[in-house]
């Protein structure tokens, strides 16, 4: 059988013939005709094609002899020699995973630090996490970087975590589930507990904030943590710490005078000491001589031009200030160029620090607003976005003014340049940018968060972003602070669904606030905002405070928009939820019934705000002790949302639950415990294993088996229920108290079995 390439090879093939024309040469010599070389796109999509050839056999010993070419040219390459070798470039492992962004083209120096970094970290080391700590901008992640693409091959994974928003980390590494062959509804510890069972893996936490957000991720047996931050606190973390310095002067010399500019010494020595070493400023201004042309003391004189706001407070310019001139000059001259780079720019530095999604500006789905400008980048910006090769020399040459990196599709803009970005547009500019980006986020971003599964996946990735635009726009005016308010509340929302009620509430609530200060205490989106509020505090507990807030903003509703107004009637609703929650069922099924009769009337029997009025009425009866209208009503609503929604629409395995409770309750165990099996399978596929609803699921199922007496398959059930609550959902969360009394009961009930059994 032939055999193609490694996912390490076709990496080192990529690195060393990255080269279209050295590519073809060294795949010829192997034996392959130029007529069915793959297409060039990029270096990796090549040779990754080229493998795929090999593979096929379409070249007879085409590995072998390719192995050959390329260790002939590179005697000293350890990859190319394992494959001469007759193995696979990855050691002979079963799993080679790589998920670290691109080299950095300028590397210099550190070889100090390099060596230290792997007597800590390396595989034979002792030490299995290592903290990189430092000033920002002093070239940990550089460092970090350089490090997992010497070693990759002696590690069978190597994962790369963007750490600086601690609530986002652990989504970061749950994105190793799939190139592990998890499922990839698996979550970071799923992700953590398969990492061991492989033989050797890196991980790195890049620009930690927060360490307890990655205090909890130890390595154990062949894996090794590399954790960079600006925090000095990481050095609690792990078994050795190194704290990264300033550049040589040598190097930072040899970043400057080694470009193609070939800056002269006197001038690279000047620009080195006003940017006090620092590799980020450095290599920037490396880059900018290379792009313009202009000479070192030119650049010196430029810089020292513009100490900007820090003289004007009367400090002394340190470093990362130095390092804002820097970004003021190269955007000085990115906007004589490529005025549309400088308007993508002007739009970044609105979002957050985590990766940005080209396709949120160039997507077949996005509609740019009108309120685009018709002047400076963002005009420009908005033509380059419909024409693919404008696009590409706009985003080229914002990565070629360092002013950005690219990371996959995405692009990942320094909170430094953001900041001086938006803190340095002309008048105007940077307000108008904020409008056209929380214009396209409303854009993009499904708005129905609780019943579109669809749509979660586009708020996992732009999640970051929407809480930056949100927390600026608010603070704006008209349409903006509009946007702003309503990305604010989405976001709130998808929280609240995915089980942070903290994080939601204290959102709902500062949004309620600015609507109320802005807005009026009466609009219909303060009225919005008070109603979501009321919804959370009732989820999390307090059901007292979502009372007063569900009837008050039931009164304004009735008043200003009219007793059977759609919204009036969600409120009756939720009003209803809330008095049910708190023990008082008549008043419940009093409001429930003339919330459904009023719905039926005004928006049809079998509009979806009606089946949840069918749905909730039937669990007030249950409640009430009426189980057998509460059945009927259930079957009925069941039927409808299975008709109009759809099998699988997470109302419907609403009603499916829902239904199954109430056949428990009346005695009809079999019947729920059936369907109870079939909601969870159907939610585990549809939201994933552990939605909170699918928790609901296990746990409801957990309780009908123990009805029917399978109490050890009850606690098993109970168990894992526990387990997958205790890490996604916040640990003030009230399910949590929930299921950890119900796996009590089931073990004291084991217990006390097994105690009267006969000796």
């Amino acid at each position: 059988m032939s055999v193609g390439l490694s996912v390490v090879e076709v990496a080192e093939f990529a690195e060393v013939f990255a080269d279209v024309v050295a590519a073809r040469v060294v795949l010829e010599s192997a034996g392959l005709v130029r007529s069915r070389h793959p297409g060039w796109t990029t270096a990796v999509e090549f040779w990754s094609e080229a493998g795929r050839l090999l593979a096929a056999g379409v070249v007879v010993d085409g590995r072998a002899r390719l192995m050959g070419v390329a260790a002939g040219l590179f005697p000293g390459n350890e990859v190319f020699a394992a494959g001469v070798a007759g193995g696979l470039g990855d050691g002979g492992r079963g799993l080679s995973v790589w998920g670290v962004p691109e080299r950095l083209v300028r590397f210099v120096g550190r070889e100090d630090l390099l060596e230290e970094v792997h007597a800590a970290a390396g595989a034979a080391a002792r030490v299995s996490l290592v903290a990189l700590d430092g000033l920002g901008g002093v070239g940990k992640t550089a460092l970090a970087l350089e490090y997992a693409h010497r070693h990759r091959a002696e590690f069978d994974v190597v994962w790369w975590v963007v750490a600086e928003r601690a609530e986002l980390v652990e989504a970061r590494l749950a994105e190793l589930a799939g190139p592990l062959g998890l499922p990839a509804e698996s979550d970071a510890d799923a992700v953590w507990a398969a990492l061991r069972g492989v033989a050797s893996w890196l991980v790195v936490f890049d620009n930690v904030e927060e360490v307890a957000a990655v205090a909890r991720f130890r390595p154990s047996g062949g894996g090794r943590v590399l954790v960079t931050s600006r925090n000095r606190a990481v050095r609690g973390l792990g078994s050795a710490w190194i704290e990264v310095p300033t550049l040589e002067r040598s190097a930072s010399l040899e970043l400057l005078e080694s470009g193609p500019a070939g800056a002269d010494h006197v001038g690279a020595d000047r620009v080195a000491a006003l940017l006090g070493d620092l590799p980020l400023a450095v290599d920037q201004a490396a880059g900018y001589l290379a792009r313009t042309g202009i000479s070192a003391q030119r650049y010196a004189r430029l810089v020292e031009a513009q100490p900007g706001v820090m003289l004007g407070r009367g400090q002394v310019v340190d470093r990362p200030d130095t390092v804002a001139s820097v970004w003021q000059v190269s955007v000085t001259w990115l906007r004589a160029e490529n005025p549309a780079a400088v308007g993508l720019l002007e739009l970044c530095a609105w979002c957050g620090p985590e990766p940005i999604p080209v396709d949120l500006f160039t997507g077949d789905h996005v509609d740019w607003p009108e309120t685009a400008g018709d002047r400076g980048g963002l005009a420009a910006l908005r033509v380059a976005a419909g024409d693919s090769v404008a696009w590409e020399e706009a985003v080229g040459a914002l990565v070629g003014y360092s002013l950005a990196r690219r990371d996959g599709d995405a692009l990942v803009v320094h909170r430094l340049v953001a900041a001086v970005t938006r803190e340095d547009a002309p008048d105007g500019r940077s307000d108008e940018a904020l409008r056209v980006l929380a214009g396209l986020l409303c854009e993009v971003l499904p708005g129905d968060v609780w019943g579109n599964p669809g749509g979660w996946p586009a708020w996992r990735v732009l999640l970051p972003h929407a809480l930056a635009v949100a927390e600026s726009a608010r603070g704006g005016e008209g349409q903006l602070f509009a946007d702003g308010c309503w990305l604010a509340d989405r976001t709130a929302t998808y929280w609240q669904g995915h089980g942070q009620l903290p994080a939601a509430i204290g959102l709902f609530e500062q949004t309620l606030t600015d609507r109320e200060r802005v807005l009026g205490a009466e609009h219909p989106d303060t009225l919005i905002s008070r109603n979501n509020l009321a919804y959370a505090y009732r989820a999390v507990g307090r059901v007292e405070q979502a009372i007063g807030l569900f009837e008050q903003t039931l009164t304004d509703r009735e008043r200003v928009l009219g007793a059977e107004h759609p919204d009036t009637l969600i409120s009756r609703n939720d009003l209803a939820g809330a008095y049910e929650t708190a023990g008082r069922v008549e008043q419940a099924i009093g409001l429930y019934e003339q919330t459904l009769t009023d719905r039926e009337r005004v928006l049809g029997a079998e509009h979806p705000d009606t089946l949840i009025s069918r749905n909730n009425l039937a669990g007030a009866y249950e409640t009430a002790g009426r189980v057998e209208q509460a059945i009927g009503l259930y079957e009925q609503t069941l039927t409808d949302r299975e008709r109009v929604l759809g099998a699988e629409h997470p109302d419907t395995l609403i009603s499916r639950n829902n239904l199954a409770g109430a056949y428990e309750t009346a005695g009809r165990v079999e019947q729920a415990i059936g369907l109870y099996e079939q909601t969870l399978t159907d939610r585990e596929r549809v939201l994933g294993a552990e939605h909170p609803d699918t928790l609901i699921s296990r746990n409801n199922l957990a309780g009908a088996y123990e009805t029917a007496g399978r109490v050890e398959q009850a606690i098993g059930l109970y168990e894992q229920t526990m387990a997958v609550a205790q890490r996604v959902l916040d640990q003030e969360h009230p399910w949590l108290a929930t299921f950890r009394a119900n796996l009590k009961r089931a073990r004291e009930a084991t217990a006390t079995c097994d105690s009267s059994a006969p000796s």
